[in-house]
């Protein structure tokens, strides 16, 4: 069995220079989602053999009720895998951001996620075109049907995450994040700690090269799993503090954009988590500009007065509404 305590993980290995031999480094944060897990390790270990540097996995459970230790004992020993196991819940984003904690220096880490069930043909596949250049960073997405070389500039850094906020559609090259591993439990209530990392790294370096590659080759197709739900509360709430990680240009346009897309629910969701509301908010307003300002005027009117008689008249005109129009709703939805 490898259940091991946070203190027993090793975190400073030597490291190797040879990125033909570099070792990935799986790190699957998990929480009451026992048969996705098992789903997730099953495909991997299938795949040992397919990664030439050698692979180790780590499951992080963030004290699952559904998941008891002796659950994953089973799941260390059938697998072959380490696992480890939160006193408490520390929270999905800080149990995210241990990646980087556990993550050794000669190493490509993916912190991948329970649900995200790797594809049978994954790990030859990122093992071919992957490593190629030895990138800073293996890229995943759903724009590409073809590996390809992009350079992430910090001048434009918002316009290029596209969907790097997804926690596993990134490989890190652990010695080039590593400095600034820190950011992600700083940024935590942003709710995309892992993307501040990557967002650190390119403020510090201003530029990044990635290797890009589709995510069909990588992923099963996606399916409703059935278990524990994501809870998006927090990003929300929380990400707007990622604007001091972006150049002044590229915040104020993210401002202004996320406050267009998102600024209703992060007002009607202000109770939920108000110190982080309130906190995003002032960056909101530091960063976001004059135009952002006078969104966040717009909304925190609309919020207070209009937005308070909506769900009434709703449920107000469900109840007027004559029968036969209700059934007509009801069959077009079927």
């Amino acid at each position: 069995m490898n259940m091991a305590p946070y203190t027993d993980i090793e975190v400073n290995p030597p490291v190797s220079t040879d990125s033909d031999c570099r070792p990935l480094f799986v790190y699957i944060p998990t929480y009451n989602r026992p048969d996705s897990l098992r789903r997730q390790l099953a495909s991997l270990s299938a795949q040992r053999p397919d990664w030439p540097g050698g692979m180790r996995v780590l499951v992080s459970d963030n004290c699952s009720s559904a998941i008891s230790p002796d659950d994953l004992a089973a799941v260390s020993s059938e697998f072959d895998v380490d696992v480890r196991r939160n006193v408490g819940n520390i929270g999905g984003n800080a149990n995210i951001a241990l990646g980087f904690v556990f993550a050794r220096e000669d190493e490509y880490l993916w912190i991948l996620s329970d649900n995200d069930t790797v594809a049978p043909t994954a790990l030859s596949y990122l093992a071919s075109q992957g490593r190629v250049g030895d990138p800073d960073a293996i890229v995943l997405t759903t724009q590409s049907s073809a590996p390809s070389d992009f350079v992430h500039e910090w001048t434009r850094a918002w316009d290029d995450v596209h969907e790097n906020g997804l926690i596993s559609n990134v490989i890190y090259r652990s010695s080039v994040f590593s400095d600034q591993a820190a950011l992600a439990f700083y940024y935590h209530n942003t709710s995309f700690p892992h993307l501040c990392v990557l967002l650190g790294t390119l403020k510090e370096r201003s530029s990044l090269r990635y290797r890009v590659l589709p995510s069909a080759e990588i992923f099963a197709p996606a399916g409703d799993h059935g278990e524990q739900a994501g809870d998006y509360s927090l990003s929300y709430a929380g990400m707007p503090q990622l604007l001091p990680l972006l150049p002044r240009r590229q915040a104020r346009k993210f401002a202004r954009l996320w406050l267009r897309e998102q600024g209703l629910e992060f007002f009607n969701r202000r109770t939920v988590l108000p110190g982080i509301h309130l906190s995003s908010k002032a960056h909101l307003k530091k960063y976001g500009g004059i135009r952002a300002r006078l969104l966040l005027f717009a909304l925190e009117i609309w919020s207070v007065t209009l937005g308070r008689l909506v769900a009434p008249l709703e449920r107000l005109a469900r109840r007027l509404l004559p029968e036969r129009f209700k059934r007509a709703i009801r069959s077009r939805r079927s």
